[in-house]
Order: structure tokens, then sequence, then C-alpha cells
């Protein structure tokens, strides 16, 4: 069959979708891990890339992905509700092969083709397949700028048609991707049309949809990027949804939108999008469409009326107002920099309410007189004033410890007032200056027959709240002039003391209790000495946010928690206490509560963290971590350790070169007790056996109930017979085809496995001390000269003693193991020679039979013939197939390294060069007077006549 014959076929077997999928993918896989040419692998590669564009082959391919990674190791089965067991690594995966175009298809096409099917996760019911498919959609597709920036293709599939459902501006394209999809094969939905005669332009359903499907992508995995992105382009539609759902007393709507403007600005988003907020704060819809009820319980989008554009209820709005300026505030507290938001917000809308702008002669203090905009312009003030007072009542501390930005807005108040008097050269205010103040609230309705008392009551307000304000920061226990501050308060102490002849004398009490005030601030800051402003102040309000985020239940906000305490740790702030911040990663590591297990990428997240802690207080971290691990008080259980275990091995590897002296030597000694057999673990021996017990007891009623005679409905056997049979061994009666000998073997293993150690004594688990051998081997890898001479030997004896000792059927897993670390001494080993121009390194393996002889001692990690003898002689008694593959490879790298160790020289012995030919026979040959480096530093040879 010619080659041409062979392509056709196998595309044709490929294509025609004869073979089913779920023999597709582990047959082509299998090819990608055997060795072969690459060319042919990348033809396998590019076919396993085309299979999600199969009918249902995005689910196809999850499912086979998840079976390929495991869960962690000592990790109990969790319930599940549909789908497959996807860990966090496989999820990863996926999300890398389902986000990869093959070269020789159109972006577009592959993800029309896919999309269909990833939105049949997002909508359905399974969590494990809706978490995979956000992921795979929020990460791999929009993380990805070709896909996901505004104007590709992934942008206008999966985030346009939500922005055009909540904005009331849906169009065909639209239309076809917001319907609810239900085929897992991918087939499109028959997309609904909208009724032009109706006043509904986006009805219930569609808009329920839109709102989980943007839930799915913002809440299911920390994404904070991706938040930001999706969230600000809609950030009016969601506020005004949960404000809407909220007068409406629609609840559980209300409970679904408002995590969403939560982690929004949960993630530190800045002040503009507050400002958005602040200045729309009574937004109820766009300019031609608004909310209302549906008869489901939910809201609809439907075209504004008339009635419906004009402010007409004054005291429904006053109550609106009331509502929406406490879930703002709400929404501040949310920030991770609160304190620094709120000040900005406060001056924001101070500004608006207090500050007259100068030249200002156009009246607008009512709703209906003045010109075209000067109603939105009063609305606008008074909202401005209800959020001040808001934030006045929810953060009065917040901004005394920043007073800097109060005392500024005082001082455009009182600069406004005197510019005003000065102009009028009179020492009352002029008419209509339309100041909305906190006391006019009440009486906003009354907006047409006011007297001029009143305008004149009002117009003078603002300079009143300000010297309030002035008064009590600084009769506050907690001000403090710094640096900063002191010209202000000169600068205002002169302002106020020149606006006080020109003040009514309903404002002179105030303004001059203010101006002494300011009198006894400068002279105190005069006698001593001006406090700086502490360095840390922000690190503090930093941390205090962070430990806050990690407390919530979104993961966008854990992982933006997560990132204040890494910018935290990697500018070295002085708030942060090392054992504190080692503490609380470390209860993050071993949370195993159903919703942490759920969640598994804030426990990954602080791993990474602790590496970075490591960077900074190497020696610290690494005995809390060693300390943890090894549990010598039993408090911690097994899926805890094995976390801190992968949390050490992360450090380990961020340490490099840093791994060595005191903390290498921590490391080492406890990896080798965690290792070895010494670990006595009685407690959890104890409930080992106490399990294994039970399943006894178990399996022998089991057997007895099967052994018992069948008897006639109504019929049973008397309590003293039954006592008498349970008391006979009736395993004889029974044969099976195995003999007893293997059936005992094989329950011993299983048994032995499911104790996690061996049965005699009390030693520790064995996956743990499995782990402990890898991040040893993996600590060796990083910086073996850290080590030393001393832990190396140590680790070699406790190979070879494994080896020779732990020779039970389920100690192969400790036996391959304590093979892998000896071959990573050999390699670490050879990497530092090349590393150091193949100049000795101070210390290696010996090649001499004698193991006293003088030549060895502390640079001596091994005998090379002493291990090879104990190596073959384990190999030829060993059972298990990978582990005597292993030993193989094993003895062969030794054989080499005693092959190179005769170029290199045995140890290090009098500073020679690392290429000294010494062969074991030291400088000289005992019994022979011959120096064969005699003339190894002489110069020209020399011919001698000799007799």
């Amino acid at each position: 069959m010619s080659t041409f014959s062979l392509n056709l076929l196998f595309s044709r077997i490929l294509t025609a979708y004869s073979t089913p999928t779920t023999v597709l993918l582990p047959t082509l896989s299998a090819f990608l891990q055997s060795d072969t040419a690459q060319w042919f692998k990348s033809t396998i590669s590019s076919q396993i890339s085309q299979v999600p564009l199969r009918p249902g082959g995005v689910v196809q391919t999850i499912m086979f992905i998840a079976s390929q990674f495991s869960p962690t190791l000592g990790q109990e089965a969790q319930e599940q509700s549909n789908g497959p067991r996807l860990t966090v690594q496989a999820i990863m995966q996926i999300s890398r092969l389902l986000s990869s175009v093959p070269s020789d298809i159109d972006p577009t096409v592959y993800f029309e083709t896919i999309a269909p099917q990833l939105l049949v996760l997002i909508d359905g019911d399974d969590p494990d397949l809706r978490k995979t498919a956000s992921y795979v959609v929020g990460n791999g597709i929009l993380g990805k700028r070709a896909y996901g920036a505004p104007g590709t293709v992934g942008h206008s599939i999966f985030v346009e048609p939500i922005f055009n459902a909540l904005t009331a501006n849906l169009d065909a394209k639209s239309r076809r991707w917001i319907s609810r999809f239900t085929d897992i094969e991918g087939s499109m939905p028959q997309p609904t049309e909208a009724d032009p005669a109706s006043n509904v332009l986006v009805d219930g359903p569609t808009v329920d949809l839109a709102l989980n499907r943007l839930r799915c992508l913002t809440l299911q995995h920390p994404n904070p990027g991706l938040v930001k992105r999706v969230v600000y382009p809609i950030l009016l539609p969601l506020w005004g949804l949960v404000c809407f759902s909220q007068e409406e007393e629609r609840t559980s709507f209300h409970e679904r939108v408002l995590p969403l403007l939560q982690t929004y600005f949960g993630i530190s988003v800045g002040v503009q999008p507050l400002k958005k907020l602040v200045d729309n704060l009574l937004w109820d819809g766009g300019a031609t469409w608004t909310y209302n009820k549906d008869s489901d319980a939910g809201i609809v989008l439907q075209k504004r009326s008339e009635e419906t554009n004009e402010h007409s209820n004054l005291v429904r709005l006053i109550d609106s107002l009331q509502a929406r300026a406490e879930l703002f505030a709400s929404l501040i507290g949310s920030d991770p920099s609160s304190e620094e938001r709120t000040g900005d917000i406060f001056l924001y809308v101070s500004q608006n309410w207090l500050v007259q702008p100068q030249g200002s002669s156009v009246p607008r203090n009512t709703l209906n007189g003045g010109p075209v905009g000067e109603g939105d312009n009063i609305i606008q003030r008074l909202v401005s004033a209800k959020v001040a007072e808001k934030l006045l009542d929810n953060f009065k501390e917040a901004l005394t410890r920043r007073p800097l930005r109060v005392l500024e807005l005082i001082k455009q108040v009182i600069d406004g007032e005197l510019h005003k008097f000065s102009a009028h050269g009179t020492a009352k205010q002029g008419k209509g200056h339309g100041k909305v103040s906190l006391s006019s609230l009440a009486n906003i309705v009354e907006t047409e027959d006011k007297d001029q008392e009143e305008l004149e009551s009002d117009s003078t307000e603002s300079v009143s709240t300000a010297f309030s304000l002035m008064s009590t920061l600084l009769a506050s226990a907690e001000f403090s002039p710094t640096t900063e501050i002191q010209p202000l308060l000169g600068s205002l102490k002169k302002d106020i003391d020149q606006l006080i002849p020109f003040l009514p004398s309903t404002l002179s009490k105030p303004a001059t209790t203010s101006s002494m005030l300011l009198e006894i601030q400068l002279a105190a800051a005069d006698e001593t000495t001006v406090k700086a402003v502490p360095a840390h102040i922000q690190d503090l309000d930093t941390h205090r946010q962070a430990l806050s985020n990690l407390n919530s239940d979104l993961p966008p906000v854990q992982a933006e928690g997560l990132s204040l305490i890494s910018k935290l740790i990697i500018n070295s702030s002085p708030v942060l206490d090392v054992g504190s911040t080692l503490t609380l990663l470390l209860s993050l590591i071993t949370d195993t509560s159903k919703t942490a297990a759920n969640e598994e990428y804030t426990y990954l997240g602080a791993i990474k963290i602790v590496g970075t802690l490591a960077s900074r207080h190497p020696r610290t971290v690494i005995k809390t971590l060693v300390e943890e691990y090894a549990d010598r008080r039993e408090q911690r259980a097994l899926d805890e350790r094995l976390r801190i275990g992968e949390s050490l091995l992360r450090t380990v590897q961020e340490l490099g070169d840093a791994l060595a002296g005191e903390t290498a030597k921590i490391l080492g000694e406890g990896m080798v007790a965690v290792a070895g057999r010494r670990g006595n673990k009685q407690h959890a021996q104890q409930g080992r056996t106490k399990q294994l017990a039970k399943e006894r007891r178990e399996q022998e009623r089991a057997q007895r109930k099967e052994n018992e005679p069948a008897m006639p409905e109504g019929w049973s056997i008397s309590s003293g017979v039954a006592k008498a049979a349970s008391e006979l061994d009736l395993t004889e009666l029974h044969s099976d085809d195995e003999s007893p000998e293997q059936s005992a073997y094989a329950t011993n293993v299983v048994a032995a496995w499911a104790a996690g150690a061996s049965a005699d004594d009390a030693p520790d688990d064995l996956r743990i001390r499995a782990s402990a051998i890898s991040i040893l081997g993996s600590a060796i890898n990083v910086n073996i000269l850290g080590l030393g001479a001393v832990i190396l030997s140590s680790a070699v004896e406790l190979a070879l003693a494994t080896l020779t000792l732990e020779r039970e059927p389920e100690s192969a897993i400790l036996r391959r193991a304590s093979i892998v670390l000896i071959l990573d001494i050999l390699k670490a080993l050879e990497a530092a020679r090349e590393r150091r121009g193949n100049k000795d390194i101070g210390f290696g393996f010996s090649l001499l039979e004698d193991s006293g002889s003088s030549m060895q001692g502390q640079s001596t990690i091994g005998n090379i013939p002493a291990m090879l003898r104990t190596l073959r002689f384990v190999e030829g008694s060993e059972k298990d197939g990978l582990t005597r593959g292993n030993l193989r490879a094993l003895i062969e790298s030794l054989e080499a390294w005693s092959e190179k160790s005769l170029m290199w020289g045995i140890g290090a012995q009098n500073d020679q060069d690392a290429f000294t030919p010494q062969f074991g026979l030291s400088d000289r040959i005992a019994g022979l007077q011959i120096d064969p480096m005699a003339g190894e530093n002489t110069g020209r040879p020399r011919i001698e006549e000799i007799e």
C-alpha cells in the first residue's frame, strides 16, 4: 500500500468519525508517550487538537484528561454530583488543550465549533464541569489577547452577548449566543426573536441567563484581571440591577448580583469606578430603557416611558437615596485600600456639596425653575450631601487617621467663602447660592416658596459644617500634626482670622473656636518635634484588608488577598510578622474542609507565597515547615502533612543557592528523620490498627451472614444456636481457587496499603516517608554543596538501608524513591563539578574497598564497591518489576561513575588539580621508590647517560 493510500486511510479513520472519541484519545495519546519520530509526534498532536471539533468532543476531552490526573495522595474520595473528579492540574491542562487552535484551522471556525459545547457546560448543573468550562473560557480563551480582546472571536461569543443583554442592546448575533444551550454535542439552539410591538426589550430568562454566565466567568476561579475587564463596562447596569432588586424586594436576584460588585471592588480597582457610581447613584437604566418586574419573580428590561423619565416623586427619591448611599458605603468597605478610597470619595462628594464655584451667579436651588439641567444639578448635590453624611457615619475613624484630605477640603470651603465676602464687601452671604445641606434633606420638596432667610441659612451651612469638621478633627486624641500637615494648619489659621470679621453672629463663635484649636496645635508643634508620617501606615491598611479578603468565600477576592500579602513580603514590609504570616499561610494550605477542597486555587497560591517568604527568611520558614511536616506531636492529618510537604518542596526550589548552612542542615536532618523508620507515630498506628480491626470485624460479620443456613420465611435461629454457630470455624468448608498462602499474601498487601505503613513497630506513613525522600532529592538537585557531606552521607545510608530492610511488597514505593535519591546525588555531583570547571568539590564517593582507610572520612559520602554489592544483591531478590528496572539503571550509573572517578581522582587531597591521575594509589606506590608525579613540574626533558 502506497504512502498516499495510508495517509488517506488515516485521515478517513479520524475525520469520518468512524472511531469513537473514547477509543481515539487513549490510542493517540499512547503514541505521544513512546519514543517515536518527531514528525509522527507532530502529526499525532495535530490530530489530538482537532478532537474537540467532534460532536461531544469537548466533554470527551475533559473526561479523558481528568482520568489522567488522579487526586492528591492521601486525599479521600469526595462525593461528586455527575461529573468526573477534576483536579486543578487537570483543569489547567484541559484549558491549554482546548484553547490551542490547530495550525490548519481558522480560529473563528474553531471557537464557533467548540463554543456551543462549552456553553452547555456553563449553563449546566454539574459544578465540576461548569467550573472547568469557565476556566477554559476565562483563562484559556479570554486570557489571550488574540482571542479575548474586544472585537476578537472569543470576546464576541462569550462577552459581548452578556453586555448587550444587560444593556438592552441585543442584536441578531448576540441573540444567537445568549440562548440557553442544552445539547452536549454542540448543536445550536433556535434563537428567540424580538417582538417589535412589545415594550420588553430583554425578557427575564435572558437577563437571568446573562447574569449566570457572568457569575460563572468571574466568580468560579481567581482571575482579578478578567473581573476588571468584564465588570467595568457594565458597572452601571449591574448597579441598577442590584438597587432595583433591593427596592422591589427581589432578594434572590439581589443576592446573585451583589457578589459581582463586591468582588469587583474587592480587588482594588481604584477611585475612578467609585466616582462613576457617585455621579450615577440614582441610575435606573439607559436613556431609552429601564427595569421592571415580571410575573416569574424576575427582572426585565423594557422601554422607558415619559412618566419614568422624570423625578416626579421626590419622597420616593429620598427613600431610594438612603438605601443606595448605604449600599455604596458597603462597596467602599470591600476595597483593599478602603481608608484611602474613603478619603478620596469623601473629598470628591464634599467638594460637590460644599465648595461653591467662584463666579457662579445662577441660582441652583430649585428643581423646575432653572435652565436645562438645573434639576439634575440640584439632585446631584443632594446625592453628594447624602453620601458625605453616610461616609462620616461609617468611616469617621478612617477619616480621622487621614486628616490631610479633610483639612484640604476645609481650606477649599474657607477660601471660597473668603473670596466671596471679599468680592461683595459685606459680612452677609448673597442671595441664591443654591447650597444643598444635610439639614435640607427633609425639606427638599419645598423648592419654590423658600424665603430669603432660609436661603441665607443654606448659604452659610457649608461654612458651619467645615468648622464642625475642623473642631472634631483637631480635638481628636488621635490627631497629631505631621510635617506635611503643619503648613496647612498655619494657612488655615490665617484664612479663618481674615474671615471672622465678615461672618454673621451664628458663625463667629465656631470660627473663633476653630482658630483657637489651630493655635493650640501650632504651639504644641513648635514645642515638640513634629512627627513624621509613618512609612508603614499604608502597609498596615494593606495588611488589614488582605486578612479581610482571605476570609472571603469568593475566589477572586481571596486571590487579591494573597496578592497583597505577596507584595508586602516582596517589599519587606515591617508590619509583617514572619511567624504569624507563615501560620496564616499554613492554615490556608492545610484547610481540608469541603469548601476548601472544592477550591484548590487558594492553597496553591498560598504555597507559592510561602516560597516567596522563604526567599526573605529562609531559616525561619524552613524550620517551621519541617517541624509541621514531621508532626512529632501527631496533631495533623495525613492530607495536611502532604500539603505541607508540597509547600516545602516549592520552598526548596525557590531557595536555590540560599539553601545552605544552618537552613540546609535543618532541612536535611528533618527529611532523613521523617523518611527513616525512627519516626514513632503511636497515635497514628493505633488509629490504623483500629481501622483494620473494624474492617476485619465487618468482613467476619459479612462472612458469618453468608454462612448462615437458609431458613423459611418467618423462621429464625435462637440466640444460643447463633452464638454457637458464630464460634465455629467455617472457613475450611469453603475453598477458593487460590491457595491459603496466596490469599493471605494478597490480603496483607491490601491491608498494608490501606494502613499506609508496615505492621511492625509504629513507623510513619509510607506516603509521608516517600514524600520526604523526594523532598530531600529535590534539595540535593537544588544545592548539593549547601547540604554538605554529612547530610549526603546520611542520605546514602538511608537509601541503602531502605533498599535492604524495607522488603515488603507495599514498600516498593519507598525503594523506588530511594533509588531515585541516589541517582539525584550522582547527577548533582556531576553538575556541581561541571559548574566549578571540573575542580574537586570537597567530597564524593570512594572507590576503595577498605572502608576504614585513612583516605576516607568526612569527604566521603559512600563506598561504591560496597554499594554495588548491596544493590546487586537487592536486584536479585526484588520482585517489583519497576523497582528492579530502576535498580539496573542505578547500578549502571554507579559503574559509569567509577570510570569517571579514575579521571577525576578520589576525594580532595592536598589541593591537587582535579585531573591529577591518582588511580586510587595516592601520590606514591607503597614499597617502591617511584614518584609518578616527579616530572610533572619540571621544565624541558633531559637526556642522561647511565651505565
